[in-house]
């Protein structure tokens, strides 16, 4: 009897700190987008290449003198060039087969991939700097993604007043979640806190066990949903993102707080109200 009673105890337990967990790491995930939105957009701004592909007869005199005027330009984050070599080997790679002794030569261009700072990865900007890239005699064509720069300007705005908008019913939806699910634990408790009341027990003395025991649980949920959140962080960031984490440390630190004070603000409050319903709640309301 004691050890089926201790097993559905646990297994209580272990469905408030799951469910709780899972909304607080989504909830935690929303707040870090909403903060790092720019910083993201930024950086995958400052991925999008306009590609220079050089004349087979380029001298190297010509190379040198557009690199170094690359390597002065403000406006250029940096710049990458790959012989037609190395962009053949690529190829071949990705192909699965060596197409240049299927050809007989090489058809590929030395090319130089040229990154911007993200504020300058503008439509009219980037045009600007294609079409002078494109007088240069030794250019034998410039190539970018023009309606991805396109789409990134003009729907950031939107999108990120969704997402504000978002950001508020999402915290709200996790408010009813968690409160639902420590109104389901408890619920299971109803007839030992009607019985400790009939007893004699005040209303204080009944709530305080399951308001402690509730804030507990939620610190727990918000430790592993904390320790979840911030792998997922460093994961995506290492292999997607390479945004320095010294520079989003403020908003994963407001992110898992975020996570911590609200755990702490609905157990505490929701424990109490639903406690304190039950209490005032006719002993044959309860069955």
């Amino acid at each position: 009897m004691f050890s089926s009673n201790s097993n559905r105890i646990f297994s209580n337990y272990f469905l408030v700190v799951v469910s709780i967990s899972s909304v607080l790491f989504f909830l935690s995930a929303f707040i870090f987008f909403v903060l790092n939105s720019n910083k993201i957009i930024d950086d995958f701004k400052e991925k999008i290449p306009i590609v220079v592909f050089i004349k087979d007869e380029a001298s190297k005199i010509e190379l040198s003198q557009f690199e170094k005027k690359l390597s002065i330009d403000n406006s250029v984050k940096r710049f990458v060039y790959t012989s037609k070599d190395d962009a053949a080997t690529k190829f071949s790679s990705e192909i699965g087969e060596n197409f240049v002794e299927y050809l007989g030569h090489n058809p590929l261009l030395n090319s130089i991939d040229v990154y911007f700072h993200a504020d300058k990865v503008e439509t009219l900007f980037i045009n600007d700097i294609v079409e002078n890239f494109q007088k240069e005699d030794f250019v034998y064509e410039v190539s970018y993604d023009a309606p991805l720069i396109f789409l990134i300007n003009d729907n950031f705005k939107k999108v990120k007043d969704w997402v504000l908008v978002l950001a508020l019913f999402f915290i709200f939806i996790s408010i009813i979640l968690i409160n639902n699910t420590i109104r389901l634990s408890i619920y299971s408790k109803r007839m030992t806190i009607k019985t400790m009341q009939l007893v004699g027990a005040t209303k204080s003395f009944i709530k305080k066990p399951f308001i402690f025991t509730q804030i507990k649980l939620g610190f727990f949920s918000a430790f592993i949903s904390s320790i979840f959140f911030i792998s997922l962080i460093i994961y995506f960031n290492s292999n997607y993102f390479n945004i320095d984490l010294i520079i989003i440390k403020n908003s994963i630190i407001i992110s898992v707080a975020t996570s911590f004070a609200l755990s702490f603000l609905i157990s505490s409050i929701s424990t109490n109200f639903i406690t304190a319903r039950f209490l005032n709640s006719k002993i044959d309301k309860l069955y």
